[in-house]
């Protein structure tokens, strides 16, 4: 029994070596020596459909010129009695396709759906794909001498049409066609338009077209827009922005440090904005320097300025209209006339002697307690020292002069 079971074991292993070999041997090279009838030309075995190993390997040039390469390996012509590849120059490598084939990297493939083509095309009924599989896009204009798909992620080889190059994006696991440029002298090439990308990068869309990046690269302008299924790397719609977390307008936290637009405007009861320049900067508002940033006058603790300015102790009101011309203590306000303990020089406030302006510069105080004393206690104290004084005076008089006499 044990024999019997370790031949049935050595069959099985031989099985699977065999099967090994037939598999990492679906395109077979021609080596010195060999004859190259139905080989596939030297370092020609690149053609990769449905994966990266040996076994998704198919020939893009026979190593003999009249063999037809068909579905990615080369046979006899006579083994093509139907001309699938139709193969007039003896290169190769095939001219053009017959119905339901079409043209991938100099072979002819069939889009059946057992055979490897049909991961690239599911329709080819005039030897031209006219419906590409997931991860595939038609070249606009495409003929059956031409190859007729391209993979999305093809950022380098593409296809070339009358002229005109179109190719995928790099790591782009789904795309949609480019539009046709063949009447556009100064293009000489188009990409297709990513919608998905492989492993874990996300499609980022610019005005020049798409690529796939990493969400760690998602920056300067750009976000990573988290309600989209896949996420993408969104573009921040206001102007120059730098820093933006959502989609729309006035959502921008920080503006480029170059270009025009450089001042963050934050909106009303927010931390986000949109960027100005100094022109933009208008009305009850003002230019922080330091922090880059256009900010309403009143955010700032003034008051009623028609327009303000930061200066080195902070930010003053620089204008005043209307009923309120005079600048407030400290410049913090506009007003129509000076508060108590205070008077008007020039054209602003000015504490009197004695006398400070507030925390909010909106009054002045005594700087000390003596002052704080109204007016009426004031006048109090001081009867009260003229009756001290002169108490003293007339008691004085009596003891010198009075008691003298007696």
């Amino acid at each position: 029994v044990s024999a019997g079971m370790s031949e049935l074991m050595f069959a099985q292993l031989l099985w699977i070596g065999c099967t090994l070999q037939i598999v990492q041997a679906a395109c077979t090279e021609q080596t010195a020596g060999q004859s190259a009838t139905t080989k596939c030309k030297t370092n020609m075995c690149n053609v990769l459909i449905g994966g990266t190993g040996d076994e998704n390997k198919y020939c893009s040039q026979c190593s003999l010129g009249t063999d037809h390469l068909v579905d990615g390996k080369c046979v006899d012509a006579s083994t093509d009695s139907t001309n699938n590849c139709v193969n007039t120059n003896n290169g190769g490598i095939c001219e053009s396709c017959a119905a339901n084939y079409f043209m991938y990297q100099g072979g002819c493939y069939s889009t059946d759906a057992s055979k490897p083509g049909h991961a690239l095309c599911t329709t080819a009924p005039a030897g031209v794909c006219t419906a590409a599989a997931a991860g595939y896009f038609i070249p606009p204009g495409a003929t059956k001498t031409d190859q007729s798909v391209v993979a999305c992620g093809d950022a380098t080889t593409g296809v070339t049409v009358s002229g005109k190059k179109y190719k995928g994006v790099e790591n782009c696991a789904s795309c949609t066609a480019p539009a046709s440029i063949s009447g556009e002298a100064s293009k000489t090439e188009a990409a297709a338009t990513c919608t998905a990308c492989s492993s874990d990068k996300i499609v980022k869309t610019e005005t020049t077209g798409t690529s796939c990046v990493d969400k760690t690269a998602c920056n300067n302008g750009f976000f990573v827009d988290t309600t989209a299924n896949p996420n993408k790397c969104t573009a921040c719609a206001d102007d120059n922005c730098d820093v933006c977390a959502a989609s729309g307008a006035n959502k921008c936290s920080k503006c480029k440090t170059s270009g025009d637009k450089i001042y963050l405007q934050k909106e009303a009861d927010s931390q986000t904005g949109t960027c100005v320049n100094k022109a933009g900067c208008t009305g009850t508002n003002y230019i922080d320097e330091t922090a880059k940033t256009c900010s309403a006058c009143a955010s700032a603790g003034t008051t009623d300025c028609t327009t303000c300015e930061k200066i080195e102790s902070g930010v003053v009101c620089k204008e005043c209209t209307g009923g309120t011309t005079i600048f407030g203590l400290n410049k913090k306000s506009c007003v129509s006339q000076c508060p108590e303990n205070s008077s008007k020089q020039i054209d602003t406030c000015v504490c009197n002697d004695g006398f400070t302006p507030s925390t909010g510069s909106s009054a002045c105080v005594a700087t000390s307690r003596s002052v704080n004393l109204s007016t009426g206690a004031i006048a109090g104290i001081s009867v009260a020292a003229v009756v001290v004084v002169g108490g003293l005076v007339g008691f004085l008089c009596w003891w010198f002069v009075c008691r003298g006499k007696a």
